[in-house]
């Protein structure tokens, strides 16, 4: 795919710099013991993160379709809790599927517009990544793509949700998708995005994510002579260079690392800071050269600092910025420096959105009672999409 790791630099605009303070999922099919998640706190920790003038991105993850209403009410509170504290929100939007549901586009489809009825309102939410990983098909707790149907969902939901944004009103918000560095499947992965997704679908696209845990996941391990700085410039310069153009994905498209990290355990507290001040500053010299805009360091605070589970990477148990008791470890201090140094500067105030208020809402409690009723198992109206029944012929069989 090309060696881009030792391209020149350039950097551009200041980065627009965020942090997951959720729970970290496990890799595979459930999520591992955690230490108890005080939201108090890790709002606390957000607020002694950000710099006063500089702009922190909260992300909250794992916003599953399964889940349903009662995953949106919950995530409700989360979205209200950092927005009323001046924070910008993004969410991401997992596919998951509920039972028997996986492949089922229009309910999907209904569902993403639901969402963004949802939180568009609020001019502190500003990103939704619209599926999760849908290059990796085998780890249902972290990556979409093990479900039937990913591939579509992740077309037919970017687009859903900008139309409906676009209609509302809501244009604070950029719809995107997450892109795990790096698998077998991803030349046909960027491929199928290139055969289906469109003249729309490009309207549609904000952003393209880009998941890098190097020593990790990829590359395994570091070798030696190996650097975080040269591994960045290799994951943005194959997306770039080589996988997103066979997608149709231009360079307007900016990539946002919406996930990076390195864990302790397996690495000292001080190696982490050290890879951390690495990634970062690799990250902004290079935004100019790929297109970078944002990064976010995945996460703020540890599922466990202590145990097994911290030596072996796709736990994430143990990527945190917070030990599990919320002490900082050196990255925290160090994060926040590097945010002050590169990042983007606090914008004025957003103005609220104008676009129309929920349907559902407007009509009350009863109404979307009744309203979820006549709608079939996703509680959410279905909209018959025109695009996918012309596209049909074009698609071989689904996985």
């Amino acid at each position: 795919m090309g060696n881009y790791g030792g391209a020149p630099p350039r950097a551009g605009a200041p980065l627009r710099f965020g942090i997951d303070p959720g729970l970290a999922g496990s890799a595979g099919g459930a999520q591992l013991p955690a230490v108890a998640d005080y939201p108090s706190k890790d709002l606390a920790a957000v607020k002694a993160l950000a710099p006063a003038d500089r702009v922190l991105v909260v992300r909250l993850n794992r916003l599953f379709w399964s889940d349903g209403q009662s995953g949106i009410d919950a995530f409700a509170q989360m979205v209200k809790r950092y927005a009323s504290a001046g924070f910008e929100v993004e969410l991401q939007v997992r596919y998951h599927p509920p039972s028997g549901q996986a492949g089922d586009l229009p309910a999907w489809v209904a569902y993403v517009r639901h969402v963004v009825d949802t939180f568009g309102p609020d001019p502190n939410v500003v990103a939704m990544t619209i599926t999760n990983e849908v290059n990796i098909n085998f780890s249902p707790n972290t990556s979409d793509g093990y479900y039937a149907g990913a591939q579509e969902a992740l077309i037919e939901g970017i687009e859903a949700a900008h139309a409906e944004a676009a209609s509302r009103g809501y244009r604070q918000l950029r719809f995107g998708f997450t892109y795990a560095y790096r698998f077998p499947e991803d030349a046909s992965f960027f491929s199928y995005l290139g055969a289906h997704g469109g003249a729309a679908f490009a309207a549609a696209l904000g952003f393209v994510g880009l998941d890098f845990y190097p020593g990790t996941i990829y590359p395994p391990a570091m070798a030696p002579g190996d650097t975080y700085r040269a591994e960045l410039a290799q994951a943005a310069g194959v997306l770039r260079g080589c996988l997103a153009p066979m997608a149709g994905i231009g360079p307007n498209v900016p990539i946002w690392i919406t996930e990076n990290g390195v864990p302790t355990g397996a690495l000292s507290d001080a190696q982490q800071a050290g890879a951390l001040r690495d990634l970062v500053q690799a990250a902004s010299d290079y935004s100019g050269t790929y297109g970078i805009t944002d990064y976010r360091w995945f996460n703020l605070r540890d599922s466990t600092s202590s145990g097994p589970s911290t030596l072996i990477g796709p736990t994430f148990a143990s990527f945190g910025l917070l030990r599990d008791d919320y002490s900082p470890k050196p990255s925290f201090a160090l994060y926040r420096s590097l945010i002050a140094e590169l990042g983007a500067p606090v914008r004025p105030a957003p103005v609220p959105a104008r676009g129309r208020a929920c349907r559902h809402r407007r009509r009350g409690r009863g109404a979307l009672a009744g309203a979820r009723r006549s709608c079939g198992r996703s509680g959410w109206p279905r909209r018959r999409s025109s695009r996918r029944r012309g596209r049909r012929s074009r698609r071989p069989g689904r996985r």
